[in-house]
């Protein structure tokens, strides 16, 4: 265990030499990375938001079934049940006449006209809340319940699902391909670091080759080597991210003031930087491995 911990303390000073030697190449190489980690994060991180944003802002697409004149309450509450037991409303509401006339009296623009009203000529109406608001969804329930009896009308928010799916799919797949270049270009220029680091160090490998060294043994340098560039380039991602939110967010709240909308946007917090530290030096580790092994093929 003594000689295991021995030659593992031997790489990591051999990698920190590797960067000590140039230290101004390595700057700005741990410059360069920083940004390109910081990229693919904060498209993700960005998404995240504005989508939670947007779930949590945006008009929610509900599907609202209007009940016949003649509906009894035989009718409305086998209606009711039908609905609490199907796994695919998130939520309902019944809304009876006399509340729907309730919350037009309350409008300002509303209310002189209908103080004649003593009651609304409408009937009750369901809002259905779906737990998947997707256009699909919409015409399965459409289907289900539009030969119901009591139910004369189906209203649903198809239309508006459709529109709020449509810009989600293609916002999602313009910053997950973002967020996927960066990363791989990120693993790329760990490798190719790697590589060159190696070909300065072949006089010595060669040597080491001559003496009987094993594969792991020769490696072990270069993963402490990628697995400082990642850590160096995942804290200055989280950094540059959380510095530059902290700009932000005044901005956001001033806009969010000017709209009447919520624009929370936290900067990342410790564990979210400590995954990313995490899988930014993973995959530092396992681009250096890739970079020396070329080296070797070279």
């Amino acid at each position: 265990m003594r000689i295991w911990l021995h030659h593992h303390a031997h790489a990591f000073r051999q990698a920190r030499s590797f960067i000590l030697g140039q230290p101004l190449r390595h700057a700005v190489s741990l410059l360069f990375l920083g940004m390109l980690v910081a990229l693919s994060l904060g498209t993700g991180f960005f998404w995240q938001r504005i989508n939670h944003w947007a779930r949590d802002t945006l008009p929610e697409p509900t599907l609202t079934l209007f009940m016949t004149d003649q509906a009894n309450e035989t009718q409305t509450h086998a209606l009711w049940d039908s609905l609490a037991a199907n796994p695919q409303i998130r939520a309902f509401e019944y809304i009876s006449p006399a509340q729907a006339l309730d919350s037009l009296r309350r409008a300002p623009d509303l209310a002189p006209a209908l103080k004649a009203l003593n009651r609304n000529p409408l009937p009750g109406a369901f809002v259905l809340h779906l737990r998947d608001p997707s256009p699909a969804r919409f015409n399965q329930l459409e289907q289900a319940f539009s030969h119901r009896e009591g139910v004369a009308q189906i209203r649903s928010d198809r239309l508006w699902a459709e529109r709020l799916e449509t810009v989600s799919t293609l916002a999602e797949s313009i910053l997950g391909f973002c967020a996927l270049l960066f990363a791989v270009l990120s693993f790329l220029f760990i490798a190719y670091q790697t590589h060159q680091q190696a070909l300065r160090q072949r006089e010595v490998l060669s040597l080491l080759n001559l003496l009987g060294a094993s594969l792991c043994y020769q490696r072990r340098p270069f993963a402490y080597y990628g697995a400082l560039l990642g850590a160096g380039a995942g804290l200055l991602a989280w950094a540059g991210i959380f510095w530059a939110l902290t700009l932000i967010i005044p901005f956001t709240h001033a806009l969010g003031a000017l709209f009447q909308i919520t624009l929370d946007l936290p900067p990342p917090d410790l564990r979210d930087g400590g995954a990313l530290v995490l899988i930014s030096t993973l995959g530092g580790i396992f681009a250096s491995l890739l970079g020396q092994r070329n080296s070797r093929a070279d």
